[in-house]
């Protein structure tokens, strides 16, 4: 008898053990909160538990789609740890990295800007935002991840390594959906789509959002698909709880549109993993400590686990079942596209730029998904196009996949605000305009006002691009600006000895060509011609006004520029270069302080040439200090004006820090120098530095001092300079020192803002 109720026993027991083809795993959603669930797979096949089904809404849809299509946990850990998540879920296209160089010559102090569609009947003409965040990253990203196992199961997602199901939400039925065919990315991308951040997704009668409103741990739907024997439950949230008053304005919209989730697994078979991860949905900067939180909380109860499940897999099992499923997967090569919602010669241009099409005519060129993402965030990192949800398609036949998508104008007309806010007279507000419209090419007309107590200036004009063989563009535009330098030295805070009172005006028109050599260099020619007029103190003993110069000319220069730079103003990575050669021909025209016209015009012409580097480095073995280096060098035979004065006016200046442009200092004016500095940075705490600066200048010997003292060759500048880099713009409190012998010649000012400065009519 006993013998009997020992083996009912272990009977029992063995019932309660499950099979290696018996364990799904479920995980929930919640955005950052979601990478747990890594850490939980982790920990799973480290300790030999074998996955036979996973299902997941939103951020665990998308960690248990790349389980499924064969993505091993060591492979998510290394792809949320390299910060390419972060980047997906910001909704920014970075210009600085996609966008190429010569698109983006020319920066505005912007600090917003209101789109209106010229177009549109009134009452449409303003556009709102539908979201908060652009979708676009993260939906190529979707389908860099999941397009190759999509072809690989054909659609039907019980077909990859692992079956597969995920939910969304069916906004126009008030329903939850459960994914289990179709396209991989969509299905993923619909179970993620968070109401207000990102935009829905459209399936025939349905307007998909965030399964978490319905359904935010799908245990049930994964119960009633798979009938696993066990299930497991990864949850990373603290469940059905009301937003809390210091919850963020995503997470209140969020937990506001969620209804309660089932949370509580059947008792006798399962196991839950479970964490309130005290993260935001979007917050991504804790990655490793979320993951490495899953492992830990599924490391304490591998004991229970181990017990529940019999039959366990090594390594090498795992490594041949993803091994066997990805050679399944055909490499991700497009060889046909179709581009909808744009007119015929919209669609040829972006065509051209997209580089879609061979040179033969009808025939598409094939592109890997690294350059056809790249191409695309091209034209898309401007702002002015919008893209839908790319459809993916494997064609088995030709061996490669076919891309659709939907292409969207925005708003044609743009008005931009911004300016620079100082503790100095270099205030500025700024206003531009700009209309762009694309055909066979691509036009933009624009105005651009800077208003400020001391630095005045403005540009109206336009630019074409086109496609011929390579990419060009041609712009024309009209600048004036005015300098006054009269009105003192704009925050000393020591006595000043190496500055000059002055006033200078130009107004000129340019037309340039240019087209780029690389992603990040462009070679263009640019003639200008103007003049441009020098107002300074008499040289006479008793005058009691200033003399003027003007100098009329016609200028071009021939230049390379390459940049890498990640901001214009403050950067902290990258590199700039530039090498140009000018000839400027002109009269100097001099009238003196009591006359009432010029007196006299003499003709002036010069060649030169000018090399400008700077180069910012990080350094391997210290992530909070890098430096940067400054290289400045100009030669030109610009001959001597009537004045000294306007000699010095015209001349080249060395101003590698923002502070130098705003005050006359003839010591750093030269026909002919050689310069350079070192930039030291100290990071303090993310988009915050702390940047010294210290800069030698060498330049050719006058045969005149304005200063009236000895003339010397050797200047230096120094300065430190505590930065930040706002969403709108970078703030920044420096000190400025120029030359060392003492303590004169000191400047104190904040900045918030963009302290931008007009080009030169001639150049240098």
């Amino acid at each position: 008898m006993l013998r009997k109720i020992g083996s009912f026993v272990a009977l029992l027991l063995l019932s309660l053990r499950v099979q290696a083809d018996g364990v799904g795993v479920v995980l929930s959603g919640g955005g950052a909160k979601g990478l747990y669930h890594i850490g939980v797979l982790e920990a799973l096949e480290e300790n030999g538990i074998p996955i036979d089904y996973v299902a997941g809404t939103s951020m665990g849809s998308i960690i248990a789609a790349m389980y499924a299509a064969g993505y091993a946990p060591a492979e998510m850990r290394s792809i949320v740890s390299s910060g390419v998540v972060k980047e997906w879920v910001s909704g920014r296209i970075d210009p600085n990295r996609y966008m190429s160089y010569y698109r983006q010559l020319g920066s505005n102090p912007s600090f917003l800007s209101v789109r209106v569609n010229l177009e549109n009947p009134a009452g449409e003409r303003l556009q709102f935002p539908t979201n908060l965040i652009s979708s676009t990253q993260i939906d190529l990203a979707l389908i860099e991840l999941f397009a190759p196992a999509t072809a690989a199961s054909n659609g039907d997602f019980d077909r990859l390594m692992v079956p597969f199901l995920c939910v969304a939400s069916d906004m126009n039925h008030r329903r939850p959906v459960v994914m289990r065919s179709g396209d991989l990315s969509v299905a993923i991308r619909s179970s993620m789509s968070i109401p207000l951040v990102f935009k829905p997704v459209s399936i025939d009668s349905m307007l998909l959002y965030d399964g978490g409103i319905y359904d935010n741990f799908p245990w049930k739907p994964l119960d009633a698909e798979f009938h696993p024997d066990l299930i497991i439950g990864s949850i990373c949230t603290a469940g059905n709880t009301p937003p809390g008053e210091n919850s963020n304005i995503m997470d209140q919209a969020f937990m506001l549109a969620m209804q309660d989730t089932d949370y509580t697994l059947p008792e006798q078979r399962s196991v839950t993993i479970r964490r309130a991860v005290g993260v935001s949905m979007l917050d991504f900067d804790q990655a490793e400590a979320i993951m490495n939180a899953g492992y830990e909380d599924a490391m304490a109860v591998m004991p229970q686990l181990l017990e529940k499940v019999g039959d366990r897999r090594d390594s090498a099992w795992f490594a041949e079942r993803r091994r066997v499923f990805r050679e399944k997967c055909p490499p991700l090569v497009f060889n046909d596209y179709d581009l909808e919602g744009l007119k015929p010669d919209q669609r040829d241009y972006l065509r051209d730029f997209l580089h879609m099409n061979r040179r033969t005519p009808g025939v598409q060129r094939p592109m890997a998904f690294d350059e056809l993402r790249n191409n695309l965030f091209e034209v898309l990192a401007d702002g002015n196009l919008t893209m839908d949800f790319p459809k993916v398609h494997y064609d088995s036949i030709s061996g490669g996949y076919s891309f659709g998508t939907r292409l969207r104008t925005r708003p044609n007309f743009k008005i931009t605000i911004g300016g620079n806010v100082s503790s100095t007279a270099f205030n500025q507000a700024y206003i531009g305009i700009g209309y762009r419209w694309i055909g066979r090419v691509s036009q933009q007309l624009g105005a651009d006002l800077y208003l400020g107590p001391l630095y005045t200036w403005g540009s109206l004009g336009g630019r074409t691009d086109f496609y011929a063989i390579e990419p060009l563009f041609i712009d024309y535009s009209y600048n004036f600006s005015v300098s006054n330098f009269r009105h003192g030295y704009f925050g000393n805070i020591s006595r000043i000895r190496n500055a000059e009172q002055v006033k200078s005006s130009e107004s000129f028109l340019s037309v340039g060509l240019g087209l780029p050599l690389t992603h990040r260099s462009v070679v263009a020619l640019r003639a200008n011609v103007g003049h441009v007029n020098y107002r300074y103190d008499s040289e006479e003993l008793f005058a009691d006004d200033t003399d003027l110069s003007r100098f009329s000319f016609f200028g071009i220069r021939a230049g390379l520029a390459r940049n890498t730079l990640d901001k214009f103003l403050y950067p902290r990575r990258g590199s700039e270069l530039y090498l140009s050669a000018i000839y400027i021909n002109g009269k100097d025209k001099f009238e003196p302080w009591n006359a009432e016209k010029f007196l006299s015009h003499e003709p002036r012409q010069w060649f030169g040439g000018r090399f400008t580097w700077n180069k910012f480095f990080d350094l391997p073995q210290s992530s909070w200090f890098s430096f940067g280096l400054n290289v400045d060098a100009v030669y030109t035979n610009q001959p001597a004006f009537q004045t000294e004065s306007a000699t010095l006016m015209a001349m080249p200046e060395y101003a590698p820090v923002s502070h130098a442009r705003m005050v006359f200092m003839p010591d750093y004016r030269s026909d002919r120098f050689v310069a350079g500095g070192i930039m030291p940075t100290f990071d303090l705490m993310p988009n915050f530095f702390f940047r010294t600066g210290f800069y030698a200048m060498f330049r050719r010997k006058r045969d005149f001092n304005p200063l009236d003292e000895p003339d010397k060759r050797w200047h230096y500048i120094s300065e430190a300079s505590l930065v930040y880099h706002s969403p709108i713009g970078p703030v920044s409190l420096s000190l400025t020192k120029y030359d060392l012998k003492d303590w004169k010649n000191m400047y104190l000012t904040f900045n918030f803002g963009y302290a931008i400065f007009a080009p030169k009519g001639t150049f240098y």
